[in-house]
C-alpha cells in the first residue's frame, strides 16, 4: 500500500480520517524507529571495535597486567613516584621496524637506542618536563657485553637484552627481554642523570609515523641552528642537488610547520651529518643534540594533538592510534595505571625541555675515549655529580606549577608549509600568518639573532 498522503474528499467521515491519520503516524514511527536503530546499531559497532582494539593492545602493550576494563572503565590506580612526588618515565626508541637496519648487513644498529628522554610529572601542579640523554653518553655496562665493559648508552639496552642481531619475530622471549634491557637502561640513565624512572616506554619509528597520522597530523616550531630553517639531505637518496621538491627534511625557513607522520619520523631521524652528495645543509649545527630536541618538539605536539577532544571522540582517530600504539609499543605500565595516566597527560600544560648541552650551562660535552667521539661531563668521564645537580634543580616541583623565566611572546610571523604528496616541501612560497596572541604580560625586548637564509650556491644551480 502506498505511504503517498491523500487528500481526504468533501464526504468522507470523521472516522475514517481518524483511522487514515493513525495508519501515517504508525508508518513513521515505524521510519523513525529503523533510522534510530540504523544509528545505535553504527554506535555500538564502533564501541565495538574500539572495545575489540583496545583488548587487543593490553596483551601487546601493558606488560605490567590488566585488562581493556582497565582502560576505559575502571577508576585508574595510583601511580608510582620517586622520593620527590614525581611520575618518572623513561621513553625510548629503537630501529628494528627499519628494514635498512633490519634487512642489512649484519643487521646492526636495529636495537640501539638511539632516542632517550625521561618524562618527569608532579601530578598535584599538572607540572612536566621533558630531559634528552644523548645517545653517546659514555657510560659502564651494568654487565659485560660484546662492546665491551664501557660503551655509549645507547648500547645498554641491546647488551642487557641479549639479541643484538636478531629480528623481534625471532624472539621468543622477547616480553621478558625487552624488560631486562629497559630495566638495564633505567639504571644508566639514573647514574647520568639522578632521575630514576618508575615506569618504561619502547616505541620504534612505525609508532612515531602511524600515531601522527592517526591524530591528524602535527604541528612543529622548526627553528634552526645556526641558519634559518633546517635541511638535512642525508634521507634523500637520489634526489637532484638542485630539486627542492623531493626533499624529506627540507623548511627553508624557521616556523610553524604541520606534519604528517612520514614528515615527523624525517625530522625526528635528522641530524645533519655530512652527505658528500648534497650541495647544502643547514639548521642542525648541534647534530645529534638537535635532533633531540626536534623529538622532544614532536612528542610534546603528539601528546597535545592525541588528548585533544577531537581525537579521542573521532572513531577513525582514535582507533588508528590504537593499532599504532597496538603494533608498536611496549610498556611496564599495568591498564589501570596508564588510565590514570592518560587521565593525567589530558591536564598537563606545556612541557619544558632540559638541555644537558645549554651553551649557557652544559654539563655534558663531547670529547674521545680511545677512537670514539662521546658525550661524557665537563667535570669528566664518569664525573655525573654536577649533571644530578643541574637536572635536579629544574625538575618539576612539588606542588608549584611551572613558571617560565619570560613570556613566550615573539612579533615573528609563523610559516606553514605547502608540502608535496611525496613529502617535500614545496617550491611555492610559503603561507604567512600571524602567531596566535599570547596570555597577556609583559612583551619582552625581542632577540635579534643574525641568521643565514637559504641561498642555493652556484653548484646546486648547475
Amino acid at each position: 500500500m502506498s505511504d503517498a498522503p491523500v487528500t481526504p474528499s468533501l464526504d468522507e467521515s470523521a472516522d475514517t480520517r481518524r483511522a487514515r491519520a493513525a495508519r501515517r503516524r504508525r508508518t513513521i514511527r515505524r521510519r523513525w524507529g529503523v533510522a534510530g536503530l540504523a544509528v545505535l546499531s553504527v554506535a555500538i559497532g564502533v564501541v565495538a571495535v574500539v572495545a575489540t582494539k583496545a583488548a587487543s593492545v593490553t596483551s601487546k602493550v601493558f606488560t605490567g597486567g590488566g585488562n581493556v576494563a582497565g582502560l576505559v572503565v575502571a577508576a585508574g590506580a595510583p601511580l608510582r613516584t620517586d622520593s620527590n612526588g614525581l611520575v618518572n618515565i623513561l621513553i625510548f626508541g629503537t630501529s628494528q621496524d627499519d628494514l635498512d637496519h633490519s634487512a642489512g648487513e649484519g643487521r646492526q644498529g636495529m636495537w640501539l637506542t638511539d632516542s632517550i628522554q625521561v618524562l618527569s610529572i608532579e601530578p598535584a601542579s599538572g607540572t612536566a618536563t621533558m630531559l634528552a640523554v644523548p645517545r653517546d653518553t659514555w657510560v659502564k655496562q651494568p654487565t659485560k657485553c660484546v662492546v665491551g665493559v664501557e660503551s655509549k648508552i645507547n648500547a645498554v639496552y641491546e647488551c642487557a637484552m641479549g639479541a643484538l642481531d636478531s629480528l623481534q619475530s625471532e624472539i621468543p622471549d622477547y616480553g621478558a627481554r625487552d624488560a631486562l634491557g629497559a630495566k638495564a637502561l633505567i639504571g644508566a640513565v639514573k647514574t647520568v642523570t639522578g632521575v630514576e624512572a618508575q615506569y618504561w616506554v619502547h616505541i620504534n619509528y612505525t609508532v612515531v609515523r602511524e600515531a601522527v597520522d592517526a591524530v591528524g597530523g602535527v604541528d612543529v616550531e622548526i627553528v634552526g641552528h645556526g641558519h634559518e630553517g633546517i635541511f638535512d639531505a642525508n634521507l634523500d637518496g637520489d634526489c637532484p642537488p638542485a630539486d627542492t621538491s623531493c626533499r624529506r627534511v627540507y623548511y627553508p625557513r624557521d616556523g610553524l610547520y604541520h606534519l604528517s607522520g612520514t614528515q615527523a619520523l624525517d625530522l625526528a631521524r635528522a641530524r645533519g651529518d655530512l652527505n658528500p652528495k648534497a650541495c647544502m645543509q643547514f639548521g642542525l649545527l648541534g647534530g645529534d643534540f638537535d635532533r633531540q630536541a626536534n623529538q622532544q618538539k614532536i612528542m610534546s605536539a603528539l601528546r597535545a594533538q592525541a588528548v585533544s577532544a577531537g581525537t579521542l571522540t573521532n572513531p577513525t582517530r582514535l582507533t588508528g592510534l590504537i593499532d599504532a600504539l597496538g603494533n608498536n609499543v611496549t610498556t611496564d605500565f599495568s591498564t589501570d595505571e596508564a588510565k590514570t595516566a592518560f587521565d593525567l597527560a589530558r591536564r598537563l600544560g606545556p612541557m619544558t625541555s632540559i638541555s644537558l648541552v645549554d651553551p649557557a650551562k652544559p654539563v655534558l660535552t663531547t670529547g674521545m675515549v680511545g677512537k670514539q667521539s662521546v658525550v661524557r661531563p665537563v667535570a669528566g668521564t664518569f664525573e655525573y655529580a654536577a649533571v644530578q645537580a643541574f637536572v635536579s634543580q629544574r625538575l618539576p616541583q612539588r606542588g608549584v606549577a611551572s613558571v617560565t623565566s619570560e613570556p613566550s611572546v615573539t612579533s615573528e610571523p609563523s610559516v606553514t608549509s605547502a608540502r608535496t604528496s611525496a613529502g617535500a616541501v614545496s617550491t611555492t612560497p610559503p603561507v604567512i600568518s600571524p602567531i596566535a596572541t599570547p596570555t597577556p604580560g609583559p612583551t619582552p625586548t625581542p632577540k635579534s639573532i643574525p641568521k643565514s637564509t637559504y641561498e642555493p650556491p652556484p653548484s646546486c644551480m648547475r
